[in-house]
């Protein structure tokens, strides 16, 4: 069965309203299928968590430069976060803010929870009549007790949201100008912002628990404010431009136009293990991956060819990167279904071995 006939049966077996898939191979296009009723292939996207990988790839830029560490403590750029505690047993605050670094933040390590609506949230969103900018919220994070230590577990959460607003102190730049400046403008990634705009935003659904699927409001409950950049699940972006992001990290972190988005040092760095694979659990993976800088890393190969060294990460709608740099491949998945684990579990993976087994037939 060739993959376009696998991802358009998946697709109905599955009831998810459309699916776009995209491959590039060394700076081309080799795949590209799209289905479901009014899909043009051209769909702009809440992409949710697939913005990690733009914001980790942002502040690792900073570092090749020297303007950032990730031994840094993170209160040398938001002071505020000096004053993050935890609660111990006899109900005690225990400050550990001075113990918080960049590394923490990169690998979801740092003490945070993904609670957007705590009540210094809540307190600050009303006060400022819902226009609050990312840098407002740090120390209403700082506020609310650390889940544990800094470094001491992995826990998903609002760290790359932290991250983001300390590349806005490093550059002097709001988190959006910069990305814009350094990513989507040289990778010709003219669809893609992190502005909040929710305009020519494609319909979103969302599938319950029973497989059951119907239109959502789209509304991101992860952006407190219309002002708030989420370096973590902020991206409005298209499968088209997406790919060219992949496509550069593919081929050695340079673009097809040569701009070189990160140094191979830079993706080494990315792309070494930091966390073991049980400690990141997951609906779109299997088994055989770790954790690097913000991404999932795979630890070995897969018997249809997918290569060691896999990079990439999801979002909470369905999109789903791929970043096969010993291949030179790249390849995302745009989708538009929250609650997508509830119909689709597993099925990303099967998706790219559909294709891989097309493309890559020995």
């Amino acid at each position: 069965m060739n993959a376009e006939i696998f991802i358009e049966n998946l697709r109905k077996e599955t009831g998810v309203p459309y699916i776009d898939v995209i491959c590039y191979r060394e700076h081309k296009e080799i795949f590209r299928y799209y289905s479901g009723a009014g899909v043009n292939g051209k769909e702009t996207l809440q992409m949710y968590s697939c913005s990690k990988p733009v914001t980790v790839v942002a502040a690792l830029r900073l570092i090749e430069r020297g303007m950032l560490s990730l031994d840094d403590k993170v209160y040398k750029y938001l002071p505020e976060i000096e004053n993050a505690y935890v609660v111990n047993e006899k109900n005690e605050k225990i400050a550990v803010g001075r113990q918080m670094t960049v590394f923490h933040l990169f690998t979801m390590t740092a003490g945070f929870t993904y609670d957007t609506a705590t009540e210094p949230i809540k307190e600050l969103v009303k006060k400022s009549g819902g226009r609050s900018v990312l840098r407002d919220f740090i120390a209403k994070f700082a506020e609310t007790p650390l889940s544990f230590v800094p470094g001491s577990v992995y826990k998903y959460s609002l760290c790359h949201d932290v991250l983001a607003a300390v590349i806005e102190v490093v550059t002097g730049k709001k988190f959006s100008e910069y990305v814009k400046e350094t990513i989507f403008e040289p990778l010709k990634m003219y669809n893609s912002r992190f502005d909040n705009g929710e305009t020519n935003i494609a319909d979103m659904y969302i599938a319950s628990i029973d497989g059951k699927i119907v239109r959502h409001s789209g509304k991101n409950s992860l952006l407190p404010t219309d002002n708030y950049e989420s370096g973590g699940a902020g991206l409005v972006s298209t499968v088209e431009d997406y790919i060219r992001f992949a496509d550069s990290l593919a081929c050695g972190g340079k673009s097809a136009g040569g701009y070189s988005v990160l140094s191979k040092k830079g993706l080494c760095e990315l792309t070494t293990e930091r966390i073991k694979s049980a400690s990141i659990p997951n609906g779109f993976s299997d088994d055989n991956y770790g954790y690097g800088l913000g991404v999932r890393v795979r630890l070995k190969p897969t018997a249809w060819g997918l290569s060691a060294g896999e990079f990439g990460w999801d979002g909470a709608a369905g999109s789903f990167v791929l970043i096969d740099s010993v291949k030179k491949t790249s390849l995302f998945i745009g989708m538009h279904l929250l609650g997508w684990p509830n119909v689709f579990r597993g099925k990303h993976l099967a998706i790219a071995e559909s294709v891989y087994r097309e493309l890559f037939k020995e």
